[in-house]
């Protein structure tokens, strides 16, 4: 009897409760009136249905993931309702849970944001869990009073309400899109009215639990019911024969008797011989079966890539003229700047005229014509009117411009998106089910040949056995081809009784060993079978975990690399004053810039054009900026505040206030769950990345931190100081686990290598040092030629770049301290170098206003 825990999530309004009673009543029999609106579940409540096969399931409500709480108290966060979950299954000794069902509401599957927190909870919680989607609420759709909603409106209505759902980091894009590999696909389905367009919550039930009633088709049941009464039979005429034979011996002896009986040896042949008759007719059937599935599926996954290439078809052109008007808007803005300028120097020409005008008249007796000064007055009055219009007229171009930069960002994303669902069809297609089917269709052709051949040497086989040297046995294939050469003596022919017993012995070893060849020959085929099958899931779990694990799995899978990358593209010159921190994103196609200019900007890190443009409207220099790892979200430091941009939305997700300094360094934990800024006044705080909340400060350094960053693992934070030091904390308790010290003036800069055994640290004393974290120890010493602004560490730990006051960056061997390579172009001091995480490229800021992007290693 089968015994399931199911956890039930989703809106309040989904429809959740509803469902599980229905599954309820069904199981019981019970009827009851249909609510008309379903109460809000305030805790956890569990159902028990026991379902008339035996199985019984325990369902586990909880309250809504949409931020609603009845009688106006605070609404649950997510995480706190998973939470809730968690004390009750700990308090309840409940079996772990075995399925999760996703509740969305028929007319929005937009939820609440589905935080880290709550997905580590999730998969804490749910890690072997089955997760099913079910929209539910159908029979409440805005036009319930027209006619029934067909199967294929239901369906597109469903289609496009959980595409338009997986958005904004959504519980519906974490469960399609970030828990795809874990578990396989997630299945759908539609629940509400009894019509085909919907399943009702017992046959849903029926589908995930299958034994709760029988899939099989007619056919198949007939053939049960068929078998089951041949097997009767046999047993029946089994026992018959046993008791007919120990009646004849005389053994009337009470109690349990032993029903087997013996066989003889042509007994055992003939046995194995339907056995493995039948073994053969099965697998041939199975590869029958099993290559028309995966035929289906090339189908389905052919036709999937070329709906994903028609999607990038049209959001290519969308994107195209999304260009077209960015561009139109960017010759707007030069022109209607290039007006202004000449208004502005026209306005301080007649300011001047006017004002040499009043002091001629107050010099000499005789006065100014008054025309001449009206004249003057009319014309400066009308290019104020002109200036402050074209001011009026700039800044709707540049949020034009902005705006259509926003747009042009979020169409390459959902190129990006379409590209890699496009690509992973192709995938799966080309390097599994392609392969996949041809193997199959190979296998079935071989087996097909070996079930021919088997078949006809195990009738032979079978009329032997049943033939007796008297009968047709002489006449036996089989017989003959295993004389080993020996003739047949017409003596054995002419007395064919005196010969039976020995022949038809000597045939029963022929037979024995002809089968044991042919069972041999099936054997190795399906060996060869399997070792093949063993081949192709090796090299599909060896690119599967190298593509999902292999960069780590807090991260999205990094897009394949290019074979040779394009030239770096020249200057990117956006900004209006000093670059002051520059950093890919974690996938390398994006670099992020803060500067005085008050501006951060997003750009493409292959061609250099700009992306997207963030403003700081309290008109303070951005001094820090950080991707996120998922890079759907960007923070920086300025004077006091921190802020974390909304990439996509174009927007302010959070302000983090607290500093009483400018904010020298800001970056992400590697998970995405925390930020870490350093400062003016001395601290380094850590916050919470989704609410804003401070949630431990560091206090101890006696000067400016210049720069801080965590370990890759989360358990460390590292900062670097003006007064000199290198501290390095627990990121949990906030102790200071060791000081670095050896640095004769500020530390500037601080960075990691990807394992977090190694950091850099680069100073005003014209040095950059490499240290080995868990021991404190000084490793190598690199000197530079000048001040030290910034310093980046390779993701493999083998090479350290800084950038100095002497306009250089210089790339060095972190093992030897030798300098590798020296970059030269910007025209002012170097103040941010970043390495991409694939080692092969560097971007650097400069006071000179331009972010420059480099080759790693000589043309």
């Amino acid at each position: 009897m089968g015994e399931h825990t199911i956890a039930v999530l989703g809106r309040f309004d989904a429809g959740k409760t509803t469902f599980i009673k229905a599954v309820q009543d069904a199981a019981s029999t019970a009827t009851r009136p249909r609510a008309t609106e379903e109460a809000p579940t305030l805790g956890i409540a569990q159902y028990d249905v026991a379902l008339p096969d035996g199985q019984l399931l325990t369902f586990l409500d909880t309250p809504g993931f949409d931020g609603y709480q009845a009688g106006g108290e605070p609404a649950k966060e997510t995480e706190e309702i998973l939470q809730m979950l968690e004390d009750h299954l700990a308090t309840n000794g409940s079996r772990p849970v075995s399925h999760v069902l996703v509740f969305l509401n028929a007319n929005d599957m937009a939820t609440t944001e589905f935080k880290p927190r709550a997905q580590r909870a999730f998969e804490r919680l749910f890690p072997n869990a089955q997760v099913t989607c079910i929209s539910t609420r159908w029979d409440r759709i805005e036009d319930d009073d027209g006619p029934p909603t067909t199967a294929e409106e239901a369906r597109s209505r469903e289609e496009n309400l959980y595409e338009t759902g997986k958005t904004n980091g959504s519980l519906l894009e974490y469960v399609l899109v970030g828990r795809q590999n874990r578990g396989g696909d997630v299945r759908r389905f539609r629940s509400g009215l009894p019509d085909e367009a919907y399943s009702s919550p017992q046959d849903i039930m029926h589908e995930l639990f299958p034994g709760s009633r029988s899939d099989t088709t007619l056919e198949e049941r007939l053939a049960a019911v068929i078998k089951e009464r041949d097997e009767l039979a046999a047993q029946n005429a089994l026992l018959l024969q046993e008791k007919r034979a120990s009646a004849a011996a005389g053994d009337a002896a009470p109690g349990p008797q032993d029903v087997r009986t013996p066989r003889t040896r042509r007994q055992r042949l003939l046995d194995t011989i339907d056995k493995f008759s039948s073994h053969v007719l099965e697998m041939v059937a199975e590869l029958d079966r099993e290559a028309l599935d995966v035929e289906d599926e090339c189908k389905t996954k052919r036709a999937e890539v070329e709906a994903a290439s028609s999607v990038i078809k049209a959001a290519e052109d969308r994107l195209g003229e999304t260009k077209e008007g960015v561009k139109a808007a960017e010759d707007e803005c030069t022109l209607l700047k290039g007006e202004l300028e000449a208004l502005v120097a026209l306005e301080q020409s007649l300011t001047a005229q006017l004002d040499r005008l009043d002091t001629t008249a107050a010099q000499r007796s005789v006065g100014v014509l008054p025309s001449a000064k009206q004249r003057i007055a009319l014309k400066l009055k009308q290019t104020q009117t002109s200036r402050k219009d074209t001011e009026g007229w700039v800044l709707t171009a540049v949020e034009c411009y902005e705006k259509g930069c926003q747009e042009v960002e979020q169409g390459r994303a959902e190129i990006a998106k379409w590209k890699r669902i496009e690509q992973g069809k192709e995938t799966t297609l080309n390097e599994w089910l392609t392969p996949e089917s041809a193997r199959l269709s190979e296998e079935r052709e071989s087996f097909r040949t070996l079930k021919e051949t088997f078949s006809a040497n195990l009738d032979i086989m079978r009329q032997g056995l049943q033939d007796s040297w008297e009968g047709k046995l002489g006449e036996n294939i089989v017989f003959l081809e295993h004389l080993g050469g020996y003739d047949i003596d017409p003596e054995m022919i002419a007395r064919l009784g005196d010969w039976a017993s020995a022949i038809e012995a000597f045939y029963e070893s022929q037979v024995t060993l002809a089968l044991s060849q042919e069972m041999t020959k099936f054997h190795s085929a399906v060996l060869q079978q399997l070792k093949a099958q063993e081949d192709t899931a090796r090299r599909e779990w060896k690119h599967g975990v190298e593509d999902i694990f292999g960069q780590g799995s807090n991260k999205p899978p990094l897009p394949p690399a290019l074979k040779d990358l394009p030239p770096p593209p020249p200057p990117l010159t956006g900004h209006s004053d000093t670059v002051y921190s520059v950093e890919f994103s974690w996938d390398g196609t994006k670099i992020v810039s803060g500067s005085e200019d008050s501006t951060v900007k997003v750009w493409d890190a292959l061609t250099g054009e700009p992306q997207a443009v963030f403003v700081d409207y309290s008109g303070a220099p951005v001094l820090s900026v950080a991707f996120s790892p998922d890079g759907k979200d960007i923070v920086s430091g300025s004077l006091g505040t921190i802020t974390v941009w909304d990439v996509l939305g174009a927007r302010i997700k959070t302000v983090l206030k607290g500093h009483t300094g400018g904010i020298f360094s800001v970056g992400f934990s590697a998970d995405g769950s925390q930020i870490v800024s350093g400062s003016q006044d001395r601290t380094v705080r850590i916050w919470d990345a989704s609410t804003g909340e401070v949630q431990r400060i560091l206090g101890g350094h006696l000067g400016n931190v210049r720069s801080v960053i965590f370990s890759e693992d989360g358990s460390r934070i590292i900062s670097g100081s003006e007064d000199r030091s290198v501290r390095v904390w627990d990121a949990l308790t906030g102790d200071v686990r060791a000081v670095l010290e050896g640095h004769t003036s500020s530390v500037n800069s601080i960075a990691s290598s990807r394992d977090g055994l190694q950091i850099v640290s680069g100073s005003s004393d014209k040095t950059a040092r490499v240290w080995d974290v868990l021991t404190g120890k000084l490793l190598k010493v690199l000197r530079a030629n000048s001040c030290i602004w910034s310093v980046t560490f390779s993701q493999d730990g083998s090479r350290v770049c800084s950038g100095s006051v002497d306009r250089t960056l210089r790339v060095w061997d972190a093992s030897t301290g030798e300098v590798q390579r020296v970059l030269k172009g910007h025209s002012d001091t170097v103040l941010a170098v970043a390495f991409s995480r694939d080692g092969r490229r560097i971007a650097s800021g400069s006071r000179d206003k331009t972010v420059r992007v480099w080759d790693t290693t000589p043309a």
